[in-house]
């Protein structure tokens, strides 16, 4: 039920509903997701935060977190019907069909299930990590003092999961040691190693998000500074909470799959599908990450540093406190 507002009591309840300004937004989302939804028919929540955070107009992208709340909103007030399908959640407008909502989820229920399972998971990590491992071989190669911990054996077959071997970083930096799992170790700098951690994933990634805290407590361990790289970072988390920490980003804008995942590459892309127009499959870095690994990391890793030493203690306090184990993240 919706008030005079137009609004949800359960979104009125939410904290965000302070804000006048995300009220509003939160408005434009409804609105964009009714659109979306009468053009695709039905579609998982990524899709619509695909087309309504990523895509469009500047002025007319709406933060995830508020296309969230707009869809919990529209369920709220009936104006938004949801399936759950292999525990995936679909939506459509309560004006479509239930035939023809039917349709186009049994059409793509499968695949859905299939890029978003935890063995596919697995397999776009690795590419993102392959594309880093080769920027970081390259750079290695032509300046040897940036060595590095982490690779794949690429000349090697890929085992009966679809995955390259991977040799794992070790865990010891001299007298430190962690139970955490970076991705990347990477010496050479003035400063002091890296910390690398890759991320792969379509959603956005917030402040709070668990394996921030996680690499944080591995960085603090082996006397690293941390380094994230990760399709898509919120605003907030790099201008409020990595730049002023001293945590280094960087946002690839683009979801690797593997190259031999093409076929599933050409679904998820298209339009009427998934609408995934970032996802890629390639095993060759884009020269965005290229510039960032052999230019910006080197400019940059000293002021980091700096920043990053004097904040440290009081991130890991709060990390410990609440990140949650490796394999929930």
């Amino acid at each position: 039920m919706s008030d005079e507002t137009g609004f949800s009591g359960r979104l009125l309840q939410h904290p965000e509903a302070r804000n006048a300004a995300a009220l509003e937004r939160i408005v434009l989302a409804k609105r964009r997701i009714q659109s979306v939804l009468d053009r695709e028919i039905a579609a998982g929540r990524r899709t619509l935060e695909q087309k309504i955070s990523d895509q469009g107009p500047v002025g007319q992208r709406v933060d995830p977190h508020l296309v969230g709340l707009a869809i919990m909103d529209l369920l709220e007030t009936g104006r938004l019907k949801q399936r759950d399908v292999a525990g995936d959640p679909w939506y459509s407008n309560p004006g479509t069909s239930d035939q023809a909502a039917g349709a186009k989820i049994g059409r793509y229920a499968q695949l859905h299930a299939l890029i978003n399972s935890g063995a596919f998971g697995n397999l776009i990590g690795d590419a993102l990590e392959v594309v880093v491992f080769k920027t970081l071989d390259r750079l290695y190669t032509a300046q040897p003092r940036y060595a590095y911990h982490g690779s794949f054996r690429l000349s090697e077959p890929k085992n009966p999961a679809g995955r390259y071997v991977k040799v794992r970083p070790p865990k010891i930096i001299g007298s430190r040691s962690t139970l955490k799992d970076p991705d990347f170790l990477q010496f050479g700098h003035d400063s002091g190693p890296l910390y690398i951690e890759c991320k792969n994933r379509r959603e956005w990634l917030y402040p709070h998000h668990g394996l921030i805290k996680n690499m944080i407590i591995g960085a603090i361990d082996l006397g690293c500074t941390p380094v994230l790289i990760q399709r898509r970072l919120h605003y907030t988390t790099i201008s409020n909470f990595f730049r002023p920490a001293g945590i280094i980003a960087h946002e690839s804008y683009f979801q690797y799959y593997p190259a031999d995942k093409a076929d599933i590459a050409t679904v998820v892309k298209n339009r009427r599908a998934f609408g995934y127009t970032d996802v890629t499959p390639v095993e060759e870095p884009h020269p965005r990450t290229v510039k960032f690994i052999d230019d910006t990391l080197p400019r940059i890793s000293g002021p980091m540093t700096e920043r990053w030493n004097k904040n440290k203690d009081a991130l890991l306090a709060v990390s410990v406190r609440s990140a949650p184990p490796r394999n929930q993240l």
